[in-house]
């Protein structure tokens, strides 16, 4: 290994041809790197490779830390005003405490006339808490924070490992003189490696030879043409893609050394949000804005309440040293809100006046109060757990899904195959196990039906010119013998037709070092064949294979069993395609071989198409492909979940016809060939469409015009492809499906999944997965929108009636972390269940929230706002304090509560502590109604697997009977005595036996009427502000995306008891 990164540098910057030569062309340059180009590297080099050249890795840009995401959800505006709002708070609350301003007289209703009896306030030897409430608030704030940041970090993570999967590969390279499958990452300097159509270029290197071979450059060039490969332009770059043909190089460069490499290091994959994402995003901000004007009127009813009081006149300790004038303290027994006895006042030395005479800064404390109440409320009533839920389900659907065979290329991908009305499956290695083998076939002029002619029977010149036509006219190669099968390493049909080779006692290898191959001319899925030109003594000899009726129609003559080329005549003709027919009855694809002699080589070399007429049939092969044992199953399922599968196929008709049917795909439908399909007119088109199930001999413009053809009628579509033509389908299509064992580069980056086994029983996990992520979504959406609705209609009822907040800031930004991020956690990531397919696909403009689900947050949000209301207006009538002061309950000890909530801890509220807590419970059971989103009975199915769930479940709980017990300053809550905590317990179960009721009921229909009245109505006074989307597709939450036609199928509801 002469040379070292540097010259190779210099040799790769410049990319002359003449350096090339220069360096004893490319064989001279491969020995300069210890290596040849006919047998490759020795494998005993890699690590020293490695260690000089460097890997074929490239690190990327390192993703952000945990510290970097958390100053991240620490910048969003409505926290930065919180946390100062808190910053104002601490120092008025200090100030407060410091100047001994003392404690605030305990607030009257507006219509309550008669004074409040406080003859059982004591504040005596209490700590003075004024600045606490905005150090709660800060720490809550730092804890909503953190745990958005550990979401936000284990996405990323998770992001960066699916990044990883996708840069996975194998390499076919030549070591040792042994042809063998590498993982990408694996090549080094030296490396002989084989490229064909659709193969991405894994290292920079000098070609070979190539046959017919062309790149696209544009990744890197910006040259939108595809660049020809020859000797005199040789240099082939890594990240770039083969469009046709194929060929060998040596590499030269790899990793970050390589042209890629430099160019990919400095950047990095942007993850974009999903559809679903961008419209519960703007649901969310819909919603948040609803949550603003509720806490604009919360503040507003607070600050004039405020001003009342301040106008009340009341009674104030006179000063020590001007016994005239009044002190900062407050007599709020003698005065307002409590006697309200004016004589008593001034014969025991006070004095009488308003606040406003009296006017104390501080007492602008209040305000400061209310100001964070107001934003506290905007932070909850935004939903952001919305978005959240889906980067939650989607993350742990995604990880799932690999389980499954399933690589998520695109995320939006998981959400649409919910969808998915149709799938286009291919049949080879998706229907069928793609292991190949010759089982019979036409040869010398007469068939071998049900098994082979051994070596005996064949002539031995047609053996010879049998080997050749089956060796030198293919590119795949025989790997390690495993289970008594040699693995195949390329297209599998070539594998099998040389399996077949050697069975007769030929050499690939040694037949294709023997030929003098002047052109190959790659197959074509168009002409559905490919030809190789090779030179021979006489002139030369063009070697076709293809599709067998399309072969035999363009042959002229055949050879017999007595090695006589003889015309092929008609009757001679209607013979083989009558024994094509019947091979491909039995699902077997056949093959056929032929030759034609060519006298001006040069000629054929320069043509731009291969002289294929004229040809002499050689023979023709059928070959089995065993159906997989799983697909019959799996196509009745998708069928079961309104899911049309249709066969798309190169495959002959009878081929296609038979395995259809052996699958369960062709039933009463119709079957019709490409070329057939593409002469008619979109209307004929679309109406065979309503019947069609299969399509054979389909061409890549055939699939993209059928995938058009069926978006156009409002079908959500998901396609299969493995070659590098299928690219425009599977990109047009909603959801493209790539083969990971056959597929190319150029399929797989087109694709929106990728199934890592090319089995069909993969895709219906894709699908059962992408409906889970929406019922998921739905279930997480039916909760959180409970919450917000009770949460805001208490506090503005509360703040409007001068109660003030019966749920204060903490406990807001607690249910907050509790129903946003964990409730998400929860709900979120509820495993699939195989009863999702059985109802119809979800249609593309199906709202999120369905009548169902406004029937059940109706009921159950009005449920909780009664309980709310009741125990606001009348719980210091009906609860007692029973508290033993050491966090147990004392019946002997028993108190009525006073007008205004307090009772033994009167810093506290013991009513609204009893109101939250109730409150957090109907939260808690009310999870489990969420779990299920229309009819069924049973709440707790299958909640024992969900681990996470019952997590969450457990962890609120005793969170929930720290703040309440334990939290008093910090959470502003006092500890409740046992009938209490069985009281809140008890209201908040309530909401089970109330969710098996609420399924009796009718679907509330008139509130997704009203929507959609309202957003008709917004839609004549609104612009679309997004391309292809109207402002109602945004403001409703559409499922999927909005630019699309609605689709035909409707929603289907399951069955009552699940």
């Amino acid at each position: 290994m002469e040379w070292d990164n540097e010259k190779i540098r210099e040799l790769m910057e410049d990319k002359k041809e003449a350096d090339v030569k220069k360096n004893g062309g490319v064989e001279g340059i491969a020995l300069k790197l210890g290596s040849s180009i006919k047998e490759g590297i020795s494998s005993s080099s890699l690590e020293t490779r490695k260690e000089k050249y460097g890997p074929n890795e490239i690190e990327r840009r390192k993703p952000a830390t945990f510290i970097q995401l958390f100053i991240d959800a620490m910048k969003d505006v409505v926290i930065m005003i919180l946390i100062v709002a808190a910053v104002v708070s601490i120092v008025l609350g200090g100030i407060m405490c410091a100047v001994h301003l003392g404690e605030q007289c305990p607030k009257r209703l507006i219509w309550q006339n008669d004074p409040i009896d406080l003859t059982k306030e004591t504040h005596e030897g209490e700590l003075c808490v004024e600045w606490l409430d905005g150090v709660a608030i800060i720490g809550a704030v730092l804890i909503v924070g953190g745990v958005t940041a550990l979401n936000n970090y284990k996405s990323e993570q998770q992001f960066r490992l699916l990044q990883a999967k996708q840069d996975d590969a194998l390499v076919i390279v030549h070591r040792d003189n042994v042809v063998s499958q590498v993982n990408v990452v694996a090549v080094v300097v030296g490396d002989i490696v084989t490229v064909a159509t659709g193969a991405k270029i894994p290292a920079d290197g000098i070609l070979i030879h190539g046959n017919d071979l062309k790149v696209d450059e544009s990744s890197l060039t910006g040259e939108s043409d595809a660049i020809r490969k020859t000797h005199e332009k040789p240099f082939m770059l890594s990240g770039c893609t083969v469009t046709e043909g194929d060929g060998k190089f040596l590499v030269t460069a790899v990793g970050r050394q390589s042209e890629w490499g430099k160019i990919l290091s400095e950047l990095d994959t942007v993850r974009e949000d999903t559809p679903l994402q961008v419209k519960l995003s703007a649901l969310a901000q819909n919603i948040g804005i609803i949550g603003t004007v509720v806490a604009g009127c919360c503040f507003i009813a607070q600050t004039i309440i405020w001003l009342v009081e301040m106008s009340y006149e009341t009674c104030f300790d006179a000063l020590e040293d001007d016994p005239t004038k009044p002190s900062e303290t407050e007599n709020c027994f003698l005065g307002h809100p409590g006697m309200m006895d004016k004589a008593g006042c001034l014969a025991s030395g006070g004095i009488w006046t308003t606040h406003f005479k009296n006017f104390q800064p501080l007492r602008l404390q209040s305000i400061v109060d209310y100001f964070i109440d107001f934003v506290t409320i905007i932070v909850v009533a935004v939903p952001e757990g919305l978005p959240l839920a889906v980067t939650i389900s989607l993350a742990y659907s995604v990880q799932k899904m690999q389980k499954d065979q399933n690589l998520v290329r695109v995320m939006a991908a998981c959400e649409t195959m919910g969808g998915a009305t149709n799938i286009c499956s291919d049949k080879t290695g998706t229907l069928t196990q793609n292991l190949m083998t010759v089982t019979e076939g036409y040869f010398q002029g007469q068939p071998y039906a049900n098994r082979l002619p051994t070596q005996a029977e064949l002539q031995a010149a047609y053996c010879v010119m049998l080997l050749n036509a089956i060796a030198i006219n293919s590119k795949a190669e025989l790997g390690k013998v495993e289970n008594g099968r040699p693995e195949i390493i390329g297209n599998k049909t070539e594998g099998a037709m040389i399996v077949f080779l050697q069975e007769l006692g030929g050499d690939y290898k040694a037949l294709r070092e023997e030929a003098s191959i002047a052109r190959t001319f790659p197959f074509s899925s168009a002409k559905k064949r490919m030809s190789t030109l090779v030179r021979t003594a006489a002139g030369g000899c063009l070697y076709t294979k293809g599709a067998s009726e399309i072969i035999v129609d363009i042959c002229t003559s055949y050879v017999d069993n007595d090695m006589v080329v003889r015309p092929l005549d008609e009757a001679k003709r209607q013979e083989m395609l009558a024994q094509i027919t019947a091979m491909a009855s039995q699902g077997l694809r056949t093959i056929a071989l032929a030759y034609r002699d060519i006298n001006d080589v040069d000629a054929a070399v320069n043509s731009e198409e291969a002289p294929e007429e004229e040809l002499t049939c050689i023979g023709i092969v059928g070959i089995k492909d065993p159906l997989r044992k799983e697909v019959p199953g799996a196509v009745k399922t998708c069928q079961k979940a309104g899911i049309k599968v249709r066969m798309v196929t190169g495959d002959n008709l009878q081929t296609a016809k038979a395995i259809a049917k052996e699958c369960g795909i062709l039933t009463t439908g119709a079957a019709v060939e490409g070329p057939d399909f593409r002469k008619m007119t979109p209307e004929e088109q679309k109406k065979l469409l309503l019947t069609l199930q299969v399509m054979a001999r389909c061409s890549p413009t055939d699939k993209l015009i059928l995938v058009r053809r069926l978006k156009e009628m409002g079908e959500v579509v998901a396609v299969t492809g493995d070659g590098t033509n299928d690219a425009p389908a599977l990109k047009e299509a909603d959801v493209g499906l790539s083969m990971g064992i056959a597929g190319t580069a150029v399929a797989q980056e087109a694709s929106d999944i990728v199934i890592m086994d090319d089995n069909f029983s993969s895709i219906v996990k894709s699908v059962l997965w992408g409906r889970s992520v929406y019922d998921n979504i739905r279930r997480f959406l039916q909760f959180q929108l409970c919450v917000n609705v009770v949460a805001l209609e208490v506090s503005f009822v509360g703040s409007v009636c001068g109660f003030g907040m019966p749920l204060k800031p903490v406990q807001l930004l607690w249910v907050n972390l509790v129903m946003d991020t964990l409730g998400a956690l929860a709900l979120a990531t509820e495993a699939p269940t195989a009863d999702l397919l059985d109802r119809q696909p979800y249609g593309r403009h199906d709202n999120l929230v369905n009548d169902f689900m406004w029937r059940n947050i109706l009921v159950q949000s009005l449920y909780q706002l009664i309980f709310c209301m009741v125990l606001l207006f009348t719980g210091h009538d009906v609860l007692n304090d029973c508290t033993d002061g050491n966090y147990g309950t004392d019946y002997s000890k028993c108190i009525d509560l006073n007008s205004d909530g307090t009772g033994k801890d009167a810093p506290g509220n013991y009513r609204d502590t009893v109101i939250y807590n109730a409150f957090v419970w109907a939260q808690v059971f009310n999870e489990f109604n969420a779990r299920k989103i229309y009819n069924e009975k049973n709440m707790f199915s299958g909640v024992l697997t969900n681990h996470i769930f019952l997590g969450v479940l457990v962890a609120t709980v005793i969170i929930q009977l720290i703040t309440v017990q334990f939290g008093q300053v910090v959470f502003q809550t006092v500890p409740l005595d046992f009938d209490d905590w069985v009281l809140c317990i008890l209201i908040g179960a309530v909401s089970l036996p109330l969710g098996v009721v609420q399924r009796y009921l009718p679907p509330f229909t008139f509130m997704n009427a009203l929507l959609a009245k309202f957003q008709k109505k917004k839609s004549r006074v609104t612009p679309d502000d997004a391309p292809g989307a109207s402002a109602g597709d945004v403001e409703t939450g559409n499922a999927n995306d909005a630019s699309k036609p609605a689709s035909i199928p409707t929603e289907t509801v399951p069955n009552g008891n699940k």
